[in-house]
């Protein structure tokens, strides 16, 4: 059977499809690399090389290093269990300056590719109310923008709060 005896239907469907895998194809950049970072965020600007801005809100190390920013937060949902533990449910948006520490020297010196990434949030806890301790947290982080090196950069960051520590280790993937 020639494609053209096909009904209707069936050659539109097969059109669709292949457009469809045609649109993905065209719509990734032959220059966009991926690059797996993973690392630690820690509250604060705790200095040289990672972050003297004392406005920050945390300094990043390992695979991005720099100055993370609070945007806007905004608590979502605020719920108490019958067994006393609070839930509670942010978003917002948060930024990053510093760089993709490619050549792993702890520093943005060199060719390592720099710039500014954007992003939205949703960050999910659970606090014991008879103590008001954390017992758990985490957060999810798309990339919805950038400048410098990181134009047009796409992504998602994940991170884990280490609560005995006070950090939160992170991995995810950044294209640009």
């Amino acid at each position: 059977m020639h494609a053209f005896d096909r009904p209707v239907g069936a050659r539109l469907i097969a059109l669709l499809a292949v457009s469809t895998a045609f649109a993905f194809v065209v719509a990734a950049p032959a220059s966009a690399e991926q690059n797996q970072v993973s690392g630690v965020q820690t509250p604060g600007a705790t200095g040289p090389p990672a972050c003297t801005d004392p406005s920050a809100s945390f300094t990043m190390t390992g695979g991005l290093v720099g100055c993370w920013y609070e945007d806007s937060i905004m608590i979502t949902k605020d719920q108490t269990t019958a067994s006393g533990i609070e839930l509670i449910h942010v978003s917002g948006t948060e930024h990053f300056i510093g760089c993709l520490d490619r050549d792993g020297d702890g520093s943005c010196i060199g060719a390592d590719p720099s710039g500014t990434l954007y992003f939205t949030f949703t960050f999910t806890e659970q606090v014991d109310v008879a103590t008001g301790s954390e017992i758990r947290g985490r957060c999810h982080h798309p990339i919805v923008g950038g400048t410098g090196d990181f134009a047009a950069a796409t992504g998602v960051l994940n991170f884990k709060d280490d609560i005995p520590s006070g950090t939160s280790p992170y991995m995810g993937h950044l294209s640009f």
